[in-house]
């Protein structure tokens, strides 16, 4: 017979609470934030499948958003809910969904598709706030808004053989003459009872592919819970919270409840039976929210931010930790080496970590809002060097529409500090290997130097440390005969090591650079310090070329350390790629011994096309990039009392500049340029038109044909002289920066000097007193990939083989000097496989780089290597 407890609920007498200390301070929560993922709406709960990987969170749109653990990409949205998922449980192969709708749903762990509709035994049971599973009775508790605690039983072979309709409706007596929408916080009257079919017929899961569409769930169970399974009147409030905790030899479950009770539950003769209640003598009007327990204790969460800690042997309270300033919603325990630990996470955004004495070992600002759930991933690789290869996080989902991850270790304590008080001392966040190295990487500013730009002593040092570091990581990833390789006095040295294969009778080469350019303005946090954020990292330097740098390397490392890498990867970083690799070329040549006798050139320093196509690049276009001043020998003036009376370098530059284009077309207006340009031939421009099909947005053969097979003329910043801005003054001296893109079959060396004397002509026609000073800055030659040979189908066949699409090839529009040269010096074709998207912000604010593509790219790399080793 359903209804509320017959024991006496009088409250048990505490011992008095032990005295707690103040609020330790917030650590920086920078220094542990690992990633950060943003929700389409409140994030109200939340589940980790840590066989899988997946993360699932509960929102207040109703649906339930999965990601990907390893990449942090969204991977299916499940539908079904008509209002905020207040409860997520994963157990075994169910996972179940608790809703302000006033239903449950029981969803297939593996496939994520909706099995089950459970609805409550009475129709105003409200928003369902708690859920717990018996796994031996194989049974099914939540704890309800009407204060009742209803149960059912769940197995394959009762949803199997339950029904797929819902039934008819049957209203309370209470609730006939009064909207449930005026009413407390349920808005409307519970789905399941209003449009209970239609709940079924919407039931889906959407997953995020291109083409995904919303899958219904077949044969979909409606479940409703036997009045004899239900305690009507379990709490005098809202039971927030469930939980199953070991007791001897059998089994109980706590449940917290508005009524600032905990009470604890048995099973006995086939149902749910009261046990215990956990109380304080003087109520302080304050409910419990959240229940965690480890053996023998059980922590309770309360609406003032106060901890209860109840011993369950005796049933005392054994103290109270006043944790945070607000309401207490969620609790996590934890098993560490060092013992038991818990985490609790507040109405105000904050979150704080307690050891087995119950200290407050760090607490972290986490979130703007409230943190309404708590969840460990453990960490889940699919290889032994995996990019993604991760030590646990802590997940916080909050009412801010954010998910977080944070960096998880148990801080040690500090030593006293003048107060005599103990002093917290944050440890070294840890995490991924790759992406703690990157992120290390990430902080050098490695910013080479070129003419045009001032010296600056910290960047020219970071790039020697960034150089040391990438040679101190190579070393310990297995490569051998590393060093520093001197490319002249003032430039930034050579990164040279082998990745020896066993037995190997081929060797690739494999070039990236660790310098960058300057991060400039317009970031949303620092460009030095990488930082996560929905499936990718942000930082200068990431996706251009960091982060592809240390993929390849831990690709070739994994292969060693499982004795199947059969080809020799030597690995050449240069540090001066940003700024045209001016001695690169002399290096190269002198240490050609080093490197021995090469078959394969492998470079990963450009993008795709657009976002979800994998590409190889088979062709850049060269540059060539000078820097015209132009000046008088007066000082600067005022255009009030000089302007009109002499020659103004300005309008010299503004002349000279425009003389240099066509006033129709914008075409280079240079004698001879367009004589040695390709013909862009009809094979060619049907494939541009197919790549023209697949690029992002309304783009065509003719726009494609003008990036990359096209010269173009740019110019990239007019400036005058000492920064002067005021509107009345005439600048002394005037600098330009511009380049032209040349292409197939141009000849660097002549169109280098070409570009120079044009400048020089066209100047001295305009009969000016000022002086000209011309002066190249960077020049690089054109480069065309194969499309032929082993090793090129075998990067094809990597690519297809990961992404499980062909890829599209491309041209870039951009240059890179070293591969035209490496192709020159070692006499071996060079292959361009791009690792990042058209988005991803190289050279420009928030640059960043998909985590997907970094792993995807590593594998591609590592699938390639391994092939190689059988050509």
């Amino acid at each position: 017979m359903a209804g509320g407890p017959t024991h006496d609920l009088e409250p048990l007498e505490p011992r008095a609470p032990v005295a707690e200390p103040a609020l330790p301070p917030i650590y920086d929560a920078k220094d542990r934030l690992h990633h950060t993922i943003a929700c389409a709406s409140a994030a109200f709960s939340v589940a980790v499948d840590q066989a899988r990987g997946r993360l699932f969170v509960g929102t207040q749109s109703g649906l339930i958003a999965v990601w990907d653990l390893e990449t942090y990409q969204l991977y299916a949205h499940m539908l079904g809910h008509a209002d905020s998922v207040l409860s997520l449980l994963l157990e075994g192969e169910y996972l179940f969904s608790a809703s302000s709708d006033s239903t449950v749903r029981i969803w297939d762990a593996e496939t994520l598709q909706p099995l089950a509709l459970v609805y409550p035994a009475n129709d105003n049971a409200g928003d369902i706030f708690s859920l717990a599973w018996d796994a031996p009775r194989t049974t099914l508790y939540f704890g309800c808004q009407d204060t009742s605690i209803q149960w059912l039983a769940v197995t394959r072979e009762t949803l199997a053989r339950s029904p797929t309709h819902v039934r008819n409706v049957r209203f309370h007596k209470f609730f006939d003459s009064r909207p449930r929408a005026l009413s407390g916080m349920t808005m409307g009257l519970p789905n399941a009872v209003l449009a209970g079919e239609a709940l079924v017929q919407r039931s889906a899961v959407r997953f995020m592919d291109p083409d995904g569409t919303p899958t219904p769930g077949m044969n979909m169970a409606v479940l409703g819970v036997d009045s004899d399974n239900v305690i009507m009147n379990a709490h005098h409030g809202y039971v927030y919270d469930l939980l199953l905790l070991p007791h001897g030899d059998t089994t109980l479950m706590a449940s917290g409840s508005g009524d600032e009770t905990v009470r604890l539950w048995r099973w006995e003769q086939d149902r749910l039976v009261f046990h215990q209640s956990l109380a304080l003598a003087e109520p302080t009007g304050d409910a419990i929210m959240s229940l965690a327990a480890w053996k023998g204790t059980l922590l309770a969460g309360k609406q003032n931010g106060m901890i209860d800690v109840w011993d369950l042997e005796s049933y005392t309270l054994i103290r109270s930790i006043h944790a945070h300033n607000d309401d207490v919603l969620c609790l996590l325990t934890m098993d560490q080496e060092e013992g038991q630990s818990f985490v609790s996470g507040s109405a105000n955004g904050d979150v704080c970590h307690f050891d087995s004495y119950f200290r407050c070992r760090g607490r972290l600002a986490g979130h703007r809002d409230m943190v309404q759930g708590l969840a460990m991933y453990q960490g889940h690789t699919k290889h032994a060097y995996s990019w993604l290869t991760s030590a646990p996080v802590l997940v916080t989902v909050s009412s801010d529409e954010h998910v977080r991850m944070w960096h998880y270790n148990l801080p040690r304590i500090g030593q006293a500090d003048e107060a005599g008080q103990k002093r917290e001392e944050v440890a070294p966040a840890s995490s991924s290997a790759l992406l703690q190295r990157l992120g290390e990487l990430v902080r050098f500013k490695s910013v080479s130097q070129g003419p045009a730009m001032p010296e600056i002593d910290e960047n020219l040092e970071d790039c020697r440390q960034a150089a040391h570091y990438i040679k101190a990581t190579l070393m310990e990833l297995g490569a051998s005969h590393v060093q520093l390789l001197s490319t002249g006095e003032g430039t930034n040295p050579l990164v040279l090591g082998t990745f020896r294969g066993r037995e190997a009778k081929r060797r690739c080469v494999f070039y990236g650079h660790y310098d960058c350019v300057p991060a400039g303005d317009g970031w949303d946090s620092s460009p030095w310090e990488l930082r996560g954020q929905d499936g990718y990292v942000y930082g200068r330097g990431v996706s251009d070329n960091k982060g592809p740098v240390l993929a390849v390397a831990y690709a070739a490392s994994e292969l060693l350390h499982k004795h199947e890498l059969e080809v020799d990867v030597v690995m050449l970083i240069e540090g001066e790629q940003e700024t045209g690799s001016k001695s690169f070329h002399a290096c190269l040549e002198q240490n050609k011994d080093l490197i021995g006798p090469v078959d394969t050139i492998l470079v990963c320093n450009s993008y795709w096309l657009g976002e979800q196509q994998p590409c190889l690049t088979v062709g850049l276009r060269g540059v060539v990039q000078v820097m015209i001043q132009i000046s008088s020998r007066r000082s600067d003036q005022h255009s009030g009392v000089h302007g009109g009376a002499a020659r103004e370098p300005m309008m010299d530059m503004i002349k000279l500049l425009a003389s240099l284009t066509d006033d129709d077309n914008g075409r280079v207006a240079i004698p001879g340029f367009y004589d040695d340009v390709r013909p862009v031939s009809e094979q060619e421009m049907q494939w541009l038109t197919s790549a023209a099909e697949e690029a992002p947005g309304p783009t065509t053969a003719d726009q494609l044909r003008a990036l990359w097979c096209t010269p173009s003329f740019t110019v990239h910043q007019l400036t005058n002289s000492g920064g002067a801005t005021h509107s009345s003054i005439i600048s002394k001296a005037v600098k330009a920066t511009l380049s032209i893109r040349f292409v197939p079959d141009q000849d660097l060396d002549t169109l280098a000097p070409l570009l120079q004397q044009t400048i020089e002509t066209r100047f001295a026609a305009l009969h000016s007193s000022n002086e000209l000073d011309v002066q190249l800055l960077h020049r690089a030659d054109w480069w065309l990939g194969t499309t032929e040979g082993p090793a090129w189908h075998a990067l094809a066949e990597a690519v297809e083989a990961e992404w499980h699409q062909k890829p599209t090839l491309i041209r870039e529009g951009g240059s890179i000097p070293g591969i035209a040269i490496l192709e020159k010096v070692l006499q071996a074709p060079a292959l361009h496989l791009p690792m990042g998207q058209a988005s991803d912000h190289a050279h420009l604010p928030n640059e960043r780089i998909r985590l997907l593509n970094l792993e995807k790219g590593q594998a591609v790399v590592r699938r390639f290597l391994r092939s190689l080793g059988h050509v």
